[in-house]
């Protein structure tokens, strides 16, 4: 007899963790089965630190591309004719993953036990976001799971081609800002030391400029190790910061201030915004939960909240463009129209959706305004930063001169 430990969920969906003494798995499944529960995991205790489930939590995750594979071969199967399990074992021999391989062999056996696809992937909440798990689960309960997971498909790939828009923009300035940083470094550690001791040796008063420097310069020079260590805390505090919600309203609260940038996380909101509760209302998601969804993929804590504030008034029978309009700031006056518009005539997700389309096209030209500005500025930056530390070296030399001269 060994210990089993198992993970199992109900017809609910609510999650049951526990123990049992059995001969095999085959002897757990049996049970949870009297039970009435649906197995989800099971280990054998003492093999759930084994190399392969190491490298199946630390180093796979699912990407956007994935989920884009996913949901476009899983509709293509679909529409092809084929039935649900067949499609999954279909997906599970072409994906290479290990984690979408596993994911999909569960969702496979809950199908097989009454569970809903979309349970699986709501349990899976790390890699399918509320959206995705959403319209799956519309999907099914509407008959037309391969029409709306054609609809998801779209959606994830215009959001994968957003974001892939606004990183490509912003890699040449943050190149420079790499380059900028690299080359202080090399004449803080390499130049300015040796010149130090030239200095010293013929005992000219330095100036001001170049003795900060060079005490920058032995503070770097301290200990590499210690600097490279230092860097990197910094670099995970950074992410790590830049994902809580207190660190995405600093650095919202930052970007808002600056008009160029404030212009471009607008546009990229209301893109968001738009297309996502668009597609969720054409999956016919109701209103409210569409609302509360769209706040979460939004990602802007302004948006999401006046989006979950809506939410009261929508129950009430006030009209989304007026709630909206109160807040001229956030929603242009396009969009308030449009949307009032669409309530109207009952055409509010084929509104918001052509919204959404017209402004892709301004995200790229509030991202080509952005760059066209930092360019030169970080250009102009980088050459004050090269040239202080030039003057500093310069300085002591022209006096060394004038002394011999």
């Amino acid at each position: 007899m060994s210990t089993f430990i198992y993970e199992a969920s109900d017809k609910d969906g609510n999650i049951e963790k526990g123990k049992l003494a059995a001969g095999n798995r085959r002897e757990v499944v049996e049970y949870l089965g009297r039970k009435n529960l649906i197995p989800i995991a099971i280990e054998k205790e003492g093999e759930t630190t084994t190399i392969k489930g190491l490298s199946f939590v630390l180093f796979e995750t699912v990407k956007p591309i994935d989920r884009i594979l996913l949901v476009r071969n899983l509709s293509a199967t679909i529409k092809a004719g084929l039935n649900i399990i067949e499609s999954l074992d279909i997906l599970i021999a072409d994906f290479t993953k290990n984690v979408m391989r596993n994911i999909l062999t569960q969702a496979k056996f809950n199908l097989q036990r009454g569970q809903p696809l979309s349970s699986t992937f709501a349990y899976y909440k790390k890699y399918f976001p509320p959206i995705f798990v959403g319209m799956v689960k519309a999907g099914e309960a509407s008959g037309r799971l391969d029409s709306t997971l054609e609809e998801l498909g779209g959606y994830l790939i215009k959001e994968y081609n957003l974001v892939r828009k606004v990183r490509s923009a912003l890699a040449y300035p943050a190149i420079l800002l790499v380059a900028s940083a690299g080359v202080i470094t090399l004449l803080l550690t390499f130049v300015l030391p040796r010149l130090a001791k030239s200095f010293e040796m013929s005992k000219v008063e330095l100036p001001f400029i170049t003795k900060a420097l060079i005490e920058a310069s032995d503070v770097l020079m301290y200990s590499p190790v210690l600097d490279l260590l230092a860097v990197a805390a910094l670099f995970c505090f950074f992410i790590y910061f830049r994902r809580t919600p207190t660190g995405r309203k600093i650095f919202l609260k930052f970007f808002m201030k600056i008009p160029m940038a404030r212009d471009l996380v607008k546009k990229v909101a209301l893109v968001r915004f738009a297309r996502t509760l668009s597609s969720l209302l054409s999956s016919g998601i109701g209103v409210i939960e569409a609302l509360n969804i769209s706040a979460e993929a939004v990602s802007n804590e302004t948006y999401k909240a006046v989006i979950l504030g809506s939410v009261s008034q929508v129950k009430s029978g006030v009209p989304l463009s007026k709630i909206f309009g109160n807040y001229p700031k956030l929603f242009p006056h396009l969009l308030i129209n449009m949307m009032a518009v669409g309530e109207r005539t009952g055409t509010l997700e084929h509104i918001l959706k052509t919204f959404s389309n017209f402004y892709d096209e301004e995200v790229d030209n509030a991202l080509k305004d952005l760059t066209t500005v930092l360019e030169p500025i970080l250009l102009l930056f980088m050459g004050l930063v090269v040239g202080l530390i030039a003057l500093s070296i310069l300085l002591p030399i022209y006096e060394l001169v004038g002394k011999f001269a």
